[in-house]
Order: structure tokens, then sequence, then C-alpha cells
């Protein structure tokens, strides 16, 4: 009898570390074999150092963020992720400057974010398993130049989540199933298989067709869940730019990509909008599994007789 406890402790030990190494690789199966999904989390450190330092000169808290940034995760603050040139000084400092009013956020949505991540890609991956991917997923940093963007980190296909850029446009509360399943609906799309760069039709499903499958999704969603703004809604607004669209769907330049997303304002919101509608056109009849088939005469003409249909609107 004296014995028992030992062996329970041995045998709770021996579960705990083997479900240790399953989480590592990324690859394992939860209850009833659901996948889990491997998570990284950049926030909670950064925030500790940040901690440290927020009384400090502002060039002693560029360096010691940077340093703990760059030490821990080097791979998600690199050219894989935001490009050549960028200057991570340059936006860690921007960064910076707004830290004291959204340290509260950022705490409180880092603080719930393996949660939702976990409640929200099981739920996406549990619909979609024709979608082989389990993570990772970067709760991260991205100076407001995205919220969830794909990323091949270290030769793996990573989202990475723009925690500061979701806490300061959306709030430390607002719901995050819509900005996960926005992010895995486009990853359902094949990539552009060419000849030469993507057309402005293909650029628009791409949009197109995670706007509509989050509505369908997650019906609760608002508009402001979308980034939908009432900029951009009004029907003659949108036949207008339905229009002007259908006019260069074959265009590569991103001179005609502006005229759908334009550069702020009710250009960009209004592209959203025409991006949902089209979507919405293309997906009746169609379900979810069967729309991100679509590829090449088939999906140019059904965008472009959604874009007829929108340019007739019923005032």
């Amino acid at each position: 009898m004296a014995n028992r406890p030992r062996h329970r402790r041995s045998f709770r030990l021996a579960l705990l570390l083997a479900l240790g190494v399953a989480c590592a690789h990324g690859g394992a199966t939860g209850p009833g074999g659901q996948r889990t999904i491997e998570q990284v989390d950049v926030v909670a450190g950064f925030l500790a150092a940040w901690q440290e330092v927020r009384s400090a000169p502002r060039a002693d808290q560029v360096s010691r963020t940077r340093q703990e940034l760059l030490a821990h995760h080097p791979e998600l603050f690199g050219p894989e992720v935001f490009g050549p040139g960028a200057s991570l000084d340059r936006d860690l400092e921007r960064l910076l400057v707004e830290m004291p009013r959204l340290e509260p956020k950022l705490h409180a949505l880092s603080d719930r974010m393996a949660g939702e991540i976990e409640r929200s890609t099981r739920r996406f991956l549990d619909d979609f398993p024709e979608l082989a991917w389990s993570g990772p997923v970067a709760s991260s940093l991205s100076f407001s130049h995205f919220e969830a963007v794909w990323r091949t980190v270290g030769g793996r296909r990573t989202l990475v989540l723009g925690l500061d850029a979701i806490a300061f446009y959306r709030g430390p509360y607002a719901p995050m199933e819509p900005v996960v399943h926005h992010a895995l609906a486009g990853a359902l799309l094949p990539a552009w298989k060419g000849p030469g760069p993507a057309p402005l039709w293909w650029s628009l499903w791409e949009e197109a067709f995670p706007l509509a499958a989050v509505r369908t999704l997650d019906p609760r969603a608002s508009d402001a869940d979308l980034r939908l703004t009432e900029e951009g809604k009004d029907p003659v607004y949108l036949a207008t730019l339905a229009r002007r669209v259908r006019g260069v769907l074959d265009a590569t330049r991103e001179s005609d990509r502006r005229v759908l997303f334009g550069t702020g304002g009710a250009t960009a919101s209004g592209g959203r909008w025409l991006a949902l509608r089209v979507g919405q056109h293309v997906l009746a009849g169609r379900t979810l599994h069967d729309a991100p088939r679509l590829e090449g005469p088939a999906l140019r003409s059904a965008i472009e007789a959604a874009l007829v249909a929108i340019e007739r609107p019923a005032i």
C-alpha cells in the first residue's frame, strides 16, 4: 500500500511527458482524434521585458525589447515575415510610444489568446478536414502592419497574428473567431498557378471567399468583426465599383488593383464590401468545401457573373 502513491505519481509523470512530446511535434491528436494546435507565444515575453524598462529612456526600451524578441523568436521578426527592408528598431519605437495606453489591452488579449486560438482553430479544422495543417500559430507583434498573415517561417507554414494590431483596432475583448476563421478560410484556396502574375479577378477571389466563408460560418459576426465599415456599403456605389472592376478583371498592374482595394477610406471599404458580395454570389448553390476548388475559366466566369449582378442593384 505504501508504494501506490509513488506508482501513481510515476504514471502521471509518464503521461504528461508523452503528451508534451506529442504537442511539441505539432501533429498530435486530442480527444476523439482531434488535431492539437501548435502555438508560439511571443507577446508574453515582450510584455515582461517592457515591464522592466517602461520607465527607462526610449533607447534602452528599444534595446531591451529588441533583445527579448530576437533572443527567443528571431525568425518572426525578419524578412520571412516582414519582407526586405523592414526596420525592427523603427517599428519597435513606434509601438513603444503607444505602450503606456496599449499595454492593458495587449495584456488582456494575450491572456486569453491561447484558448481562443485552440477553440476557433479546432472548430474550423473539424469542419474542414481537407485543410491539412495543425500549426504553428504565432501570437506575435506586427507593429500594425497586419492582423493575421500566412508566412513560411523556418520552412513551415505559419499563421502569424499581430496581437498589437488586434488590440489597438478591435480592443482586448473582441471576438477572435472571425479573425482566425478568415485566415483559415483563405488557406483553403490554392495558390495562383500562373502563367505570369495573378490577375485582378484572382486577387478579388482571395478577398471574396474568406469574407463570405466567415459570414456563413459565423452568422453572428458583425460588420465590424469583418472590418466592414459603413463607407462603401451603398449599393449604387458598389454597382459603380463593380462596373470598373469588371473592366479590368484580367489586369495585373498594381494601379489596377487600386481600383478595387484603394489606399484607404471609402475605396478600401467599398472593395471589401464588393468582395463580400462577390463571394456570396459565387457561393450561391455551392458549399464552402466545393467553392475553393473553383479555378481557371470557371472561376473567372463566376466572378464576372457576380459583378454583373452587383451592377444592377435593386433600388
